[in-house]
């Protein structure tokens, strides 16, 4: 295995650890939603279920992002370019990464991060009647850009070294975390 294939290797096991772990937070809420409409129907309303809902699935949603990434299961427009040679949809997917897709995502870093440091420097509460603190819900936010910018970096590398070999590197099968 040479240098590439390891450095693709170890973003690869970051995304799927990450996305198979936040992947437990679906039971958490819907715990919490069962909890809910339980409790409403048999008494009141909580104050704070569906912000802890709200929540656990954003997390959810957003830090398995860079799981699906290094599965190419995000949207693609394969549909205009399955018909192209391998090396030809290698050179538009290194072309789309280094000019849309990881520019973009170190913006998304940074000013996520500024925005997420500025609600732990403030302590900042969601505004909502149960007010629970927003900074560690947004710290999920820059933690998602890394993990995205990250596996970004990884799908680069496997485009070149498919450009390489001639094998496309690309499509990863769901494996377990080594």
């Amino acid at each position: 295995m040479n240098a590439v294939d390891r450095v693709t290797h170890v973003i690869d096991q970051i995304s799927i650890w990450t996305g198979k772990t936040v992947a437990w937070l679906i039971f958490p809420m819907f715990g919490v939603l069962v909890f809910e409409v339980l409790v409403r129907k048999l008494y009141q309303p909580t104050i704070w279920a569906n912000d802890v809902a709200t929540m656990a699935y954003g997390a959810h949603f957003s830090l398995a992002a860079a799981y699906a990434l290094s599965l190419q299961k995000h949207i693609r427009t394969d549909f205009l370019t399955q018909y192209l040679s391998l090396r030809a949809q290698l050179w538009l997917d290194i072309v789309q990464y280094v000019v849309f897709f990881l520019p973009g995502m170190m913006m998304f870093l940074w000013l996520s991060w500024e925005f997420a440091e500025e609600s732990w420097f403030f302590r900042e509460e969601l505004i909502t009647s149960w007010r629970p603190p927003a900074y560690w819900y947004k710290t999920v936010i820059p933690v998602t850009a890394a993990l995205l910018l990250l596996q970004g970096i990884a799908e680069v590398l496997k485009c070149f070294r498919a450009l390489q070999t001639g094998v496309d590197y690309r499509k990863v099968e769901p494996t377990e975390v080594t």
